[in-house]
């Protein structure tokens, strides 16, 4: 059993004071609104009341990047003010964190992550979208997938971010903004503007991994297992019926219709080893949904109604207590965990960049567990709720380790790079 260890930034709930918990004389205004959020007594508590600390956070970002151009040369950095950038990022009325952990069993642990705010989301906190909703993916996931994610986009949103950064100076400037927006989307007939004009845009993904059968790419010796996926967008019905329209013309698409579906696939066969696939693009008529499928079969397989994710024994760990709807969600189950541990050994053995891959591994998720995420919004804030085999003191470490990466780098760039080392070197079936 972990040995459970208590991390509090500000002294505990208020609430417990009647059971001898000493209190702060002087209580954070929004420590009542964070708490109300996690949950107290288990291996992480932490509270941090951090208004105004973003502005200073930004303040120090942008003296770096002044005193040190060669890392980020970017227009408008030296007029820039870090109340301006706060702004735009939406992170001026962001008040207040608090994480908690505890253990569930002895694999996972429940962890929590509240981001409180006064007023409307802004600026990047709206990117996560509007009402928290069911999640619709888990509908058609099947049974044995080892990935799904979903995950509400509002890309109006973005747009006005990098339109506002472009307007004091930072990366593109509106004008080009502007240009880009009206410029033909992949040379199909829908400008990008039209696709990212739009505030209500869903993403999902469900990936099934096939330990069965691995690829590879030629002359190279990393190895990954056949992946069938699916990806589903709502909201870009003018995509599909822009590359519908442009597969009528091209010989080298071609398209097949139903009452339901419209199917549209190449008609050349992919080379290797991408010809282990039979990739379709598909638009569902009644609701105007775009799917991208591994092939038509993997696509009925999800939408036959049959067993679904559901009932997975990884799928029930992983989502024990975690929210019902939401903004967001991602699962992976222990076999994908550990495939990704097993691609980055793979990569290092391969002499692959070794400085990128252990900082990947720091990030993945601990092999050989399931591992779920829910991200849901609040009134108040954003709610981060998650069962992984690692409480919030790993996010802490991590934390502190990003904390001191601008050091890190401006150390590097005094001394000119001196201390960087160099590193080693059939036919077609569709789906109804």
């Amino acid at each position: 059993m972990r040995q459970s260890l208590s991390v509090a930034f500000l002294v505990l709930l208020a609430g417990c004071a009647r059971g001898g918990v000493p209190m702060a004389p002087s209580k954070s205004p929004y420590f009542d609104a964070v708490t109300a959020q996690l949950h107290l007594g288990g291996t992480v508590y932490a509270y941090a009341d951090i208004d105004g600390d973003a502005a200073r956070a930004a303040d120090f970002m942008l003296t770096l990047l002044r005193d040190h151009p060669e890392i980020s040369p970017a227009r408008g950095v030296r007029t820039l003010s870090a109340t301006a950038l706060v702004r735009i990022l939406g992170l001026d009325m962001v008040k207040a964190v608090g994480m908690s952990s505890f253990e569930r069993g002895e694999e996972l642990y429940h962890n929590r992550t509240f981001i409180h705010h006064l007023g409307a989301r802004a600026g990047l906190l709206r990117v996560f979208g509007g009402e928290p909703a069911g999640f619709s993916t888990l509908d058609v996931a099947p049974a044995g997938v080892d990935m799904i994610w979903e995950q509400q986009i509002d890309l109006g949103a973005l747009l006005d971010v990098v339109r506002a950064l472009g307007e004091v100076g930072v990366g593109i400037t509106p004008e080009a903004l502007d240009e880009a927006l009206d410029q033909r989307f992949l040379e199909l007939d829908v400008t990008l503007r039209q696709l990212v004009e739009r505030a209500d845009v869903t993403a999902a993904l469900i990936l099934a991994l096939d330990g069965s059968r691995n690829l590879w790419f030629p002359g190279e010796s990393v190895t990954f297992p056949f992946t069938d996926f699916l990806f589903r967008v709502d909201g870009m019905g003018l995509l599909a019926d822009a590359i519908i329209e442009r597969a009528s013309s091209d010989p080298f698409i071609r398209s097949s219709r139903t009452k339901d579906w419209i199917v549209v696939s190449p008609a050349v066969r992919l080379p290797p080893p991408w010809n282990a696939y039979e990739p379709a693009l598909v638009k569902e008529l009644a609701t105007g949904r775009l799917y991208v499928v591994s092939s038509p079969a993997f696509l009925r397989r999800c939408l036959d109604g049959g067993d679904g994710v559901r009932g997975d024994p990884d799928f029930t760990q992983a989502f024990a207590e975690l929210p019902q709807v939401g903004n967001g969600l991602t699962y992976f189950s222990a076999e994908m965990t550990r495939e990704m541990h097993a691609i980055v050994d793979e990569v290092l053995a391969a002499g692959g960049p070794p400085v990128a891959a252990l900082l990947a591994r720091f990030f993945l998720p601990v092999a050989g567990y399931p591992t779920g995420w829910v991200v849901r919004s609040e009134p108040d804030g954003l709610l981060f709720t998650s069962n992984t085999a690692s409480s919030h003191k790993s996010t802490l470490v991590t934390l502190g380790a990003l904390a001191v990466l601008p050091a890190v780098i401006a150390l590097g760039a005094s001394d000119g790079g001196a201390s960087q080392q160099e590193t080693p070197e059939e036919d077609f079936e569709p789906p109804f």
